[in-house]
């Protein structure tokens, strides 16, 4: 009992330091630059001939990126902590990072989306699927949720492989598609032939993962096991004390 209760606050914890991240992440990516405006009017700062246009490019160029990457590396340091608390596999901590990075530019222009006037469609639109998977995997980890795998239930140990072979099936997909992939390749071993054998090893992977369907199908019908998975073994979840959490409730 004792040891669930601890599993109940870590999970609150999860939950606290996430909404933290999420609230930081969009005062810089779109609130900092308001305040930044109004500081600098505020101070008189704007009216003095000088460095305040440089002092507004700097916070706005150098301090709102960095506010905004801490925020992803809180994210990031929280979730591997978390697999590692639950006892999940790391491959789970390969996903979490293949999704962050694959949803980084993403992250990093909503704001100028934003100033843009952007409608919220085609924002949508823009977002990577990759997106969905991350922000399923951390809304999943925020409940007190168990090693499905080591339940004695027959049902909970499959969905619980179903959710995680679609989850390394999105991070093989997401390899298979990035470009970003073969710059890291180059970047890494500062060889042609490398990268002709990642790129050559891009085309078979994405050959075999795309299951004879053009486009995005496969790996939305991914994404919706993914997530169906996921509900599953929340909604079966334990309560602290042990009951299942429909009869506790």
């Amino acid at each position: 009992m004792l040891i669930e209760g601890v599993k109940s606050m870590y999970a609150g914890r999860y939950l606290w330091w996430n909404a933290i991240a999420t609230m930081a992440y969009v005062f810089f990516a779109i609130y900092f630059y308001y305040m930044t405006w109004l500081a600098i009017r505020v101070s008189g700062c704007a009216a003095v001939i000088g460095n305040c246009g440089t002092l507004d490019t700097t916070l706005n160029a150098v301090i709102r990126p960095y506010g905004m990457l801490a925020c992803g590396i809180v994210v990031l340091a929280t979730g591997v902590m978390r697999i590692r608390f639950l006892r999940m596999s790391p491959l789970w901590g390969l996903a979490l990072f293949i999704w962050f990075g694959a949803s980084a530019d993403f992250f990093f222009n909503l704001g100028d989306l934003w100033f843009a006037r952007i409608d919220l469609e085609t924002i949508v639109r823009g977002m990577p699927i990759e997106t969905l998977f991350l922000a399923a995997l951390v809304a999943f980890m925020c409940f007190p949720v168990e090693l499905y795998k080591k339940s004695p239930s027959e049902v909970l140990r499959l969905v619980y492989y179903v959710a995680g072979f679609t989850a390394s099936y999105s991070f093989s997909f997401t390899v298979a598609n990035s470009p970003i992939s073969v710059a890291y390749v180059r970047l890494i071993t500062g060889s042609d032939q490398a990268v002709a054998l990642f790129v050559a090893f891009q085309n078979r992977l994405r050959d075999i993962l795309s299951l004879g369907q053009d486009g995005w199908l496969p790996i939305v019908i991914a994404f919706a096991i993914f997530l169906a998975s996921l509900s599953y073994l929340v909604a079966m979840r334990k309560a602290p004390g042990g009951a299942p959490a429909a009869a506790a409730a």
